[in-house]
């Protein structure tokens, strides 16, 4: 079958929303599919290969950086374009609830398309905790997403205050606005159904390429039979004196902005002694991370490595004793998988991640705070036993997180949507000409 997948994410960017995009795809087409990404420009002067088609983005950004697209007349004409250039589509899938997810949605109805939405950004927890003006944010995009994907009565609102409702509007929307609803966690999948959404919902983990995983395995695997000593501890490698009274190997990764808590990470080092700390990414946090690593005189101690490809930091996991995870409001996180795959033990402090970690394979801090994340890495500092323990755990989830153990639960999400009544978001779409009957 033929898929649009639109996201406001472009594929050549860094990131755990990107990277589980890029895993879906090229898992699809490894089957025989064909993929067409829709999406914004990416920064700089990078090309788009001939299965993107990039939209016109807003010379302003948000918050978090990203491009701002809307649904408009022009970005129609390029979707309408590139439909009748590359099709018949099967089936679009949006994977998110901003512009390109909203011209997805949009394009969808208009040529009769079964439509698929992925839901997972903790949008209220990002806006109220981390934007520089919460209400004003969460009125905005609720007022924006309206105007082209209305939502008909009032949602029920689970306990939430304003700025919370405000937020969970738009993806509400969306949802609906979808003939089937895919969700990563199953907590997620209760939050969402508890907020009004009646399509039916989906859960599908995020899935690690295989190939990828494979090679960076085999490349590692390779490189440690030549090195002595091992440069890496794994579930079976004895522990020796060395190893014990090093210091503790702290691994941080993801994108350098407010809602992933890298400055608390800088915290958290500064307050463990025995401890190292790499942090790989790049944001808009990029200056105050150097600035604190420089005033708290960290530089023998935490190295930054800036913006890295996801088997740069695959390898990088090989070599860590723990994940340090600061966010607390990711809805599953691909760096978490990563994890898994690759045998790291994860310190965190988000409960609902509970359900993704697997039992025994991580810490939970008591809290959000740095004070609780520097307890627990200085009782694992004292602990090397309670590591290897975790890595055994680990080392029997390893291959959950490949892609190829979820490809065909969204392959039949797609044939559900195939089958579906002929409506869409409470509108009747047009049979396409051409399209296959339905």
């Amino acid at each position: 079958m033929h898929v649009a997948i639109f996201t406001d994410f472009h594929p050549a960017t860094l990131g755990g929303v990107q990277t589980a995009m890029r895993s879906l795809c090229d898992g699809l087409r490894r089957l025989g599919h064909r993929v067409t990404v829709f999406c914004p420009p990416a920064p700089g002067s990078v090309t788009s290969d001939a299965e993107t088609v990039v939209l016109g983005a807003l010379p302003v950004a948000m918050s978090n950086g990203l491009p701002v697209v809307l649904p408009t007349r022009g970005n129609q004409r390029r979707i309408d374009a590139a439909f009748a250039e590359r099709g018949p589509i099967d089936i679009v899938h949006a994977l998110t609830t901003y512009g390109c997810g909203i011209s997805g949605a949009r394009a969808a109805r208009r040529h009769g398309i079964p439509i698929v939405q992925t839901m997972q950004s903790r949008d209220d927890t990002v806006i109220a905790q981390y934007s520089p003006a919460p209400y004003l944010s969460a009125l905005t995009m609720r007022l924006v997403h309206g105007w082209f994907v209305p939502l008909r009565g009032r949602p029920p609102s689970d306990g939430d205050g304003r700025i919370a409702r405000l937020a969970w509007r738009p993806l509400i929307a969306q949802a609906q606005a979808a003939d089937r609803v895919i969700v990563p966690t199953r907590h997620f999948a209760h939050r969402v159904a508890a907020h009004g959404v009646d399509r039916p919902i989906h859960v599908v983990s995020n899935g690690i390429d295989d190939e990828l995983l494979d090679r960076v395995r085999g490349a590692d695997d390779e490189a440690t039979k030549t090195e002595t000593p091992p440069r890496r501890l794994d579930a079976e490698t004895p522990l020796r004196a060395r190893d014990i009274q090093a210091p503790l190997r702290a691994l941080w990764c993801g994108r350098l902005s407010a809602e992933k808590r890298p400055l608390e990470a800088i915290e958290v080092a500064r307050l463990v002694q025995d401890c190292t700390l790499d942090v790989y990414g790049g944001g808009p946090l990029a200056d105050r991370v150097r600035s604190a690593v420089a005033e708290a005189d960290l530089g023998g101690r935490v190295r930054l490595h800036g913006e890295a490809g996801q088997a740069d930091c695959l390898r990088a996991m090989r070599g860590h004793d723990v994940l340090l995870l600061t966010s607390d409001c990711d809805t599953q996180g691909m760096v978490l998988l990563e994890a898994m795959a690759m045998g790291l033990p994860v310190v965190y402090c988000d409960p609902e991640l509970s359900e993704t970690v697997p039992a025994d394979g991580g810490v939970r801090a008591d809290d959000r705070s740095v004070e609780s994340f520097a307890a627990v890495l200085k009782d694992l500092a004292g602990n090397r036993i309670r590591l290897q323990a975790m890595r055994r755990t680990l080392a029997d989830h390893a291959d959950e997180p490949r892609q190829s153990r979820h490809i065909e639960a969204i392959l039949s999400v797609y044939a559900e949507a195939l089958d579906a009544p002929n409506v869409s978001g409470g509108v009747v779409r047009t049979p396409r000409c051409g399209g296959r009957n339905r």
